[in-house]
């Protein structure tokens, strides 16, 4: 069995228990093959997980500087059960993450909830 195919999310659907999530590099929506796998990979997840969501970050070192992960699970919504309260309670200092932050790199632009409203519909 080949990684990204209907079969292999499928697997990993069943690897997972039931609080699990996984978590998948999609690539960069500027380049047209990244673009195309994301939303085949999307597709294929979505059909598999109850909750799948895309999410983004500025990775300079990645090869547009921005780049696209894949959240899913068969129970957690990434933003409905962020409990930014207890990721708060233990008073531990980051450099990046931020609870606002978890929540904005969820709100994609305009052309990439497009891009994958296009292959959900399907």
């Amino acid at each position: 069995m080949g990684l990204f195919t209907r079969e292999f999310y499928g697997s990993c659907f069943n690897a997972l228990k039931e609080d699990g999530i996984m978590v998948n590099q999609q690539g960069s929506p500027f380049y047209a093959e990244d673009a195309s796998a994301m939303q085949r990979s999307h597709k294929r997840i979505a059909s598999t997980f109850p909750i799948s969501r895309v999410y983004q970050a500025h990775i300079p070192t990645f090869a547009a500087g921005y780049w696209l992960f894949g959240f899913a699970s068969k129970k957690y919504h990434p933003i409905d059960d962020l409990d930014a309260e207890a990721w708060k309670a233990p008073d531990m200092r980051t450099r990046y993450y931020t609870t606002k932050l978890h929540i904005g790199a969820l709100y994609l632009p305009a052309f990439l909830e497009e891009m994958l409203r296009e292959v959900e519909e399907h």
